[in-house]
Order: structure tokens, then C-alpha cells, then sequence
């Protein structure tokens, strides 16, 4: 059996019988990892829909609030706000003291006595969110979000469809995971609503009894919890974490089957064992090329041994980092100058003893080598210590720098190809040596560089050093390649901004831009002056912040109506940070991105008169 087999059958066994044990010890971690994870997620889950159920509460609570702060509102407006302005309410009336509807989008609504109803009781002296109720018009499950107006409250009545889309994401729960909601109605009963996976129901009841041992039971008693092994809907074994959306009482259930759950664990063994057999192959692999290299170490000597009995004396012994071949090496090269000292005393030439084939082949390599430099069109020179003066220097060199040839530049060093400071203040000749230094220390440097033509203007540059060692000398190559038109883009580009602020902060109008979510993103230094407001402020706000009452509405709708035609034109009373109204009117136009796709709008502001608005 030869040394390579040898090597690779003794390593690998040990290797594969560690892997082996590392793999048990890796899969017992990843299953225990991976029921954990399972239940973080369902928690993580069930946390970011209620987070989003929340948000959205509130956003509904806050355009309530805005209608509310209204002087008069009429059915026709209602109507309006309903259709176009916003979608998420399928009606929206006003209360009055008595507890009489007396405005409402929906008709069949007026007159109609509700001053027994738990969003007008709750709602005469703050903003209120109802829990899951029966509308017996329009006949549908609703949440209300009602408010004080004047002496009554204006309600806007959401269907549990607007719920449904809130929780129908189904990232990262797999085939079987879902979000399940679900209320307690007047009898006691679970009403299970909105769209399930197995079940084509969009409502189910179900009583108390039925629904005590599910999921949805403990959601609707507060319990927040994660459960294994529990039954669902179905009667199919689930994870489940429950939670409770307390402002409306609904019960919130985030579920995986577990079979799916714990799939993966198979898929870790599957895992395990296949890359036991990958890491296998790679350490063998590894091993072959090491035991390879040791083989071809002890090759190299004997072809080397070869040469030298056919007459090679001239021959480079390779150094090797085995002790017991270097070794060898080292007798052979005693072996090998004493056979020179007798050929020198004999007189015999190199051509009888057959080294002119190397010398053949080094040329070669040689000629090679200078091709590559000489088309090269970079600048490629060398600098040598201990004066660090250039030693050579390819064509693109001599035409870089306008030198007339290569013994003109022999003459100078890095320092003389360079101004007298760099950008940074400091002097080139010192800066230089450091970049050398470091080159020599770590084997190369990178870095960019103001050069200077010789005897001429300067120019930027990169420059790449790297460390040689040839013919047991230690000198730098020095790559250079000018960058001048890179910089002079990226300056054009530094100008073509400064240039555009300040003919965006010379306009004697407001300008603004704010992109599809109402974020400001752009404005001018007239909007700072007229609103009072600071840089960091508008960046916090909304298009609808500077507004107020009916004028709010308007810009809304205005704004809508920019995105959705290209443009638009509205008057509307700025309101500043004291508080103080100004007349103006806005034009708005959309910004589209290269695709041509909408993704903000921008427009200016001018003052104007009280009997022009």
C-alpha cells in the first residue's frame, strides 16, 4: 500500500466517525431549536396581527376625528366620503341628543332611534371603538367608531370583511398555518368569521359547549398562550397561540397543523445525513489533495534527481515544508556543488550537459511575461530600496506621466511624479514612504492618489503596490491607473445637486414634494419660512398635517385627484406651526420614475387673498 492511501483511509475514518457523532449531538440541538422557533413564530404572528388590528383601529379613529371637526355635515358629503374618499366604512351618520339619526350616507338610516346603543352611549364625551355587534341595517355583523359632534356623535360603521383582510397573510405559516378570528355574540355562542383554509363558511356559530376545548375559546377568555396538541376547527391536531383584541373582543388564533410543524424535522435528518456524506466527500477531497501535495513533493525531488543525472546542474532545487524532504533537498545541494566544482575544474560546457532546454523554456516564460507588460494599459513600473527610485517602467507608463524614456525615469522617485501635498493637507513624499512601507510589510497596498504628470498638471488616480521577490531581491510593482473622467462624474453629479437646491431654496413659492405613503421627501426654504416649522419636523409630517376642518378634505381629495389625472389645483387656508391661516393656493403634479410608474407628487404654494380662496 502505497503513502497516499495510506493518508486518506487513516484520516477519513477518523473524520467520518467524529462527523458522525457531531451530526447526533447537531440533530438532537436542531429538533429541540426547532420547536422552539415553531412557537416563536405563532407567537411572532399572532403579536404582528393584533399589532396591525390596532394600528388600523386607530387610523379609522383618527379620520373619524377629522370628519368630526367639521362645522355641518350632509347626507351627500357622507355619501361622498363613503364612495371615494375612504372605502373602509360602509356608512357613516351623525346622532343627535336625542339619540335620533339625523344624517347618514344611507337613507334608510334617518330617523331611525339608536340612543340605546353602545357606540352613542360610549361616544357622547370621547372617541369610542365598539366590540362585534349585529347591524339590523344593512343586517350584517359591524365595528363602529364613534365620536362626539356638536351635541351628538358621529359613528362610521365598518363590515368584519375590512378584519378579514387584515389577517388573510399567510407569510411564512406554510400550507396549513393560518390566522383565524372570532367574537361572542349576544347568546354566548363563538361566531367564527372571515376567510379559513378548510372551510367555506365566511360565518359559523358554534356553542359554548362546542367551541370550550378550542383554540378560540381561550382566545375569547384573554388567555394568551401557545397550546400543542389542541384540536381546531377541523378536529385536527394544531400549535396554536391565542391572543385577544381587547378594544373590540375578538378572539385571535394563529395555528399550524402539527404534522406540517414537525415536518422539518425529517427534513433536518434528511439534511444531517446528506451533508455528513457532502462533508465527507470535501474532507476526502482535502486529504487527497494534501496527501497529493506530499507525493508530489517526493515526485519533484525524483524528476529533480533525473535532471541532474542527465546533466542539469543548473537546475533550482524547490524548498519544501516537510522537514524530513527538506532534508534530502539540502544533501542534494552539497551533492550538486560539488559535481559544479569538478565540471569547473574539468572544463566541460553547459550545452554537453544538457541544460539548454531550461534555458529554452525560461526565455519563453521571460518573453511571455514582457508581452504582457509592454501591452499592458496601465502604467506598470518597479521602485527598489533602498532609494526607492524608479527602476523600470512599461509604454504606458512613458506616455502617463509624458516621460521621454526609461532612463529619464529611472531618475526620479514616486514623490517627484507627485504635487507637493496630497488632498488631505499632507506632503506627498511623506504619505509616499508610507504607502511603500506598508506594501512591504503586508504585501500590497491599495489606494487613490493625486499624480502629476512630468512637469505637468496633475490628475487623479488609483495605485496598487504589491511586493515582489525575484532573483533573491525584494522590490515593488506599482500599477497605476488614472481615474480623472471617474472624478470629474462624480463632481459633475456633486454640482448638479447643489445646483438644483439652490434653485428649488431661490423660488419666492413654496415648494414640496412628498411621495404615495405622504411622506415629505423634498422642500424649500420658503415652506420652512411660512410654516415654522424645522427641517426635521417636516420630515415627520404629512401633506394633511399643515390643514385642518374642511380644508384637510380638500387637499386630501386634491391630492387624490393628482395621482389619479397627473395634476391638480386646490385653495385651501396653510396653517403654520402658531397656528396662524394663511390663504394659498397649491398645485400639485405627479413624479414618476424612470419606468414611468407614480411614485410621489411635488408642486408649489402661493399666497393668496381671502375672497380668492
Amino acid at each position: 500500500m502505497n503513502l497516499q492511501i495510506k493518508i486518506i483511509g487513516t484520516v477519513l475514518s477518523i473524520f467520518i466517525i467524529s462527523l458522525l457523532f457531531m451530526g447526533v449531538l447537531v440533530f438532537s440541538n436542531a429538533q429541540s431549536n426547532l420547536q422552539e422557533q415553531i412557537i416563536n413564530q405563532l407567537e411572532s404572528a399572532s403579536q404582528i396581527t393584533e399589532n396591525n388590528i390596532d394600528t388600523f383601529l386607530n387610523e379609522q379613529q383618527n379620520k373619524i376625528e377629522l370628519v368630526a371637526t367639521q362645522s355641518a355635515l350632509s347626507n351627500e358629503e357622507l355619501a361622498q366620503m363613503v364612495s371615494y374618499v375612504d372605502d373602509t366604512f360602509y356608512d357613516m351618520f351623525v346622532i343627535d341628543s336625542n339619540g335620533t339619526v339625523v344624517v347618514s350616507s344611507n337613507p334608510e338610516r334617518i330617523g331611525l332611534y339608536r340612543g340605546d346603543r353602545d357606540y352613542f352611549v360610549n361616544a357622547r364625551n370621547q372617541t369610542h371603538i365598539s366590540n362585534v355587534y349585529f347591524a339590523l341595517v344593512p343586517q350584517q355583523y359591524s365595528v363602529s367608531v364613534s365620536t362626539p359632534f356638536h351635541e351628538g356623535v358621529l359613528v362610521g360603521a365598518m363590515s368584519l370583511e375590512v378584519f378579514d383582510k387584515l389577517v388573510s397573510d399567510k407569510a411564512g405559516f406554510g400550507k396549513t398555518g393560518e390566522n383565524l378570528l372570532a367574537f361572542q355574540n349576544e347568546n354566548g355562542s363563538v361566531v367564527y368569521f372571515g376567510t379559513r383554509l378548510f372551510s367555506d363558511k365566511k360565518i359559523e356559530v358554534l356553542t359554548a359547549e362546542e367551541a370550550r376545548d378550542r383554540p378560540v375559546a381561550h382566545a375569547l377568555r384573554g388567555e394568551q398562550e401557545v397550546f400543542s396538541n389542541i384540536l381546531d376547527y377541523r378536529g385536527v391536531e394544531v400549535l396554536a397561540a391565542t391572543n385577544k383584541i381587547e378594544r373590540t373582543g375578538m378572539g385571535l388564533v394563529a395555528k399550524i397543523d402539527v404534522s406540517e410543524a414537525f415536518s422539518k424535522i425529517k427534513e433536518i435528518q434528511r439534511i444531517t445525513i446528506f451533508l455528513v456524506l457532502i462533508m465527507s466527500i470535501l474532507v476526502g477531497f482535502v486529504i487527497y489533495i494534501i496527501s497529493k501535495g506530499i507525493s508530489r513533493e517526493i515526485k519533484d525531488v525524483t524528476e529533480d534527481i533525473n535532471k541532474i543525472t542527465k546533466g542539469d546542474l543548473e537546475i533550482q532545487l524547490k524548498k519544501s515544508g516537510i522537514f524530513e524532504i527538506q532534508s534530502l533537498i539540502d544533501s542534494l545541494n552539497r551533492i550538486l556543488a560539488s559535481m559544479k566544482l569538478a565540471i569547473l575544474r574539468t572544463g566541460i560546457g553547459k550545452s554537453e550537459l544538457g541544460i539548454g532546454e531550461a534555458i529554452k523554456a525560461k526565455q519563453e516564460a521571460e518573453d511571455r511575461f514582457k508581452t504582457l507588460y509592454e501591452s499592458s494599459a496601465d502604467a506598470i513600473m518597479t521602485i527598489e530600496p533602498p532609494s526607492w527610485k524608479f527602476t523600470a517602467g512599461n509604454p504606458a507608463t512613458l506616455k502617463l506621466y509624458n516621460i521621454k524614456d526609461e532612463k529619464e525615469l529611472q531618475t526620479l522617485g514616486p514623490w517627484d511624479l507627485s504635487p507637493e501635498k496630497q488632498p488631505n493637507g499632507k506632503l506627498s513624499s511623506e504619505e509616499a514612504k508610507k504607502m511603500i512601507m506598508k506594501a512591504m510589510k503586508e504585501g500590497s497596498a491599495y489606494f487613490e492618489w493625486t499624480q502629476r504628470k512630468y512637469k505637468g498638471e496633475d490628475f487623479a488616480a488609483t495605485v496598487l503596490l504589491t511586493r515582489i521577490m525575484s532573483a533573491g531581491k525584494t522590490f515593488l510593482q506599482a500599477t497605476v491607473r488614472d481615474v480623472s473622467e471617474e472624478k470629474k462624474s462624480e463632481e459633475n453629479l456633486r454640482e448638479a445637486k447643489v445646483f438644483t437646491d439652490n434653485a428649488i431654496n431661490s423660488m419666492q413659492d413654496i415648494f414640496y414634494a412628498f411621495d404615495l405613503k405622504g411622506k415629505f421627501i423634498k422642500w424649500n426654504k420658503k415652506f420652512k419660512e411660512v410654516s415654522g416649522y424645522g427641517d426635521d419636523e417636516i420630515a415627520k409630517m404629512k401633506p394633511t398635517d399643515l390643514f385642518s376642518g374642511k380644508d384637510a378634505l380638500r387637499v386630501a381629495r386634491a391630492i387624490a385627484l393628482a395621482i389619479r389625472k397627473g395634476d391638480a389645483k386646490v385653495n385651501a387656508d396653510f396653517v403654520t406651526k402658531k397656528g396662524k391661516k394663511i390663504p394659498m393656493e397649491f398645485t400639485g403634479n405627479i413624479i414618476k420614475d424612470s419606468n414611468g410608474k407614480t411614485i410621489g407628487v411635488a408642486g408649489t404654494g402661493r399666497e393668496i387673498s381671502k375672497e380668492d380662496k
